[in-house]
């Protein structure tokens, strides 16, 4: 939303909650790894699309349109309709149980990770600094979409305190009534 209205350079890479909280195996029955493992076949899907000349983020968005709005789970059968939606091959479905994508998905983890330490999930920001060097932070993590004035506000203050090295932390109890946004958690 603030792109447009900002001088700002996106760089979306995907990241996997369930590489990340070591959900991938099947047997692994922690609260959010069937979740995390059904989220991990779409970012496979996402990244043989990008092959096949699709966006990321515009997959991504409408993945999460699918799943969080019109509620609908993410399987085979979402797969498919995102595929029909970008004129993509349905054969790229096959790429949902393809493990070779995991390295790739491995390699976005550690960048953000490197950067930023291990203590994040998403969203994740990264941001280039004046001298070159790269200072992030897990999160915001919000309740509600913003409109545009308050979405500029939040970008503004993100962005002066990802310019101070001496940052690194801000924290509040999540509502009890508020969404389960459970990629914050570690399992």
């Amino acid at each position: 939303m603030v792109s447009g209205h900002r001088d700002i350079n996106v760089h979306w890479r995907p990241f996997s909650l369930a590489i990340k909280n070591n959900q991938l195996n099947p047997k692994n029955n922690q609260k959010y790894a069937k979740i995390a493992r059904s989220s991990n076949r779409i970012l496979r899907v996402m990244l043989a699309a990008q092959n096949n000349g699709a966006s990321l983020i515009e997959m991504y968005t409408d993945f999460g349109i699918q799943h969080h709005v019109a509620g609908m789970e993410f399987n085979d059968e979402m797969i498919t309709k995102i595929l029909s939606k970008h004129k993509l091959p349905t054969e790229l479905l096959m790429a949902a149980d393809d493990k070779k994508y995991d390295k790739q998905l491995r390699a976005s983890i550690k960048t953000a990770t490197d950067i930023c330490g291990d203590d994040i999930g998403v969203p994740t920001i990264i941001f280039r600094l004046d001298d070159g060097s790269k200072n992030g932070y897990f999160g915001p993590v919000l309740q509600d979409l913003p409109d545009l004035e308050e979405s500029l506000k939040i970008w503004d203050g993100l962005s002066l305190l990802a310019t101070n090295k001496s940052f690194y932390e801000l924290k509040r109890s999540r509502p009890d009534d508020g969404p389960d946004v459970f990629s914050t958690t570690k399992c």
